[in-house]
């Protein structure tokens, strides 16, 4: 029997068995990254290694592979490039203005002299 909502024979695709760790990260809620596992998926996403993340941070290597390893349960990422395809796809990085985040709008300007229908014909 389809679930309630679903059209006869489509069902939601699954989401990470509960007793498995990105479930358990899931189900209680703790899914998202803190400040600094953002920061380390972007400088993956740049292509460093973990020696080279820890020497930009100041950090051990150790830690960076702590944090990596992290990052790889709270999102179910088995590897650097389904945890940079989880990361675009949740808005975490950005490449070449692909699935970016909403960037903050420039302050409006005076529409009294700027282009507009309103000032077509005052060029």
């Amino acid at each position: 029997m389809p679930e309630r909502g679903t059209p006869e024979g489509i069902r939601p695709k699954p989401g990470p068995d509960e007793s498995s760790p990105a479930g358990r990260f899931i189900a209680s809620g703790r899914s998202d990254l803190s400040e600094r596992e953002v920061e380390i998926v972007e400088l993956v996403a740049t292509g460093l290694t973990n020696q080279e993340i820890a020497g930009q941070l100041m950090i051990s290597k150790r830690t960076v592979d702590n944090h990596v390893s992290n990052i790889f349960t709270k999102t179910g990422a088995k590897n650097r490039v389904a945890l940079l395809n989880w990361a675009m796809d949740h808005g975490k990085i950005c490449r070449d203005g692909i699935n970016c985040c909403v960037l903050p709008q420039p302050p409006a300007e005076d529409h009294a002299a700027g282009p507009g229908p309103a000032n077509e014909g005052r060029r």
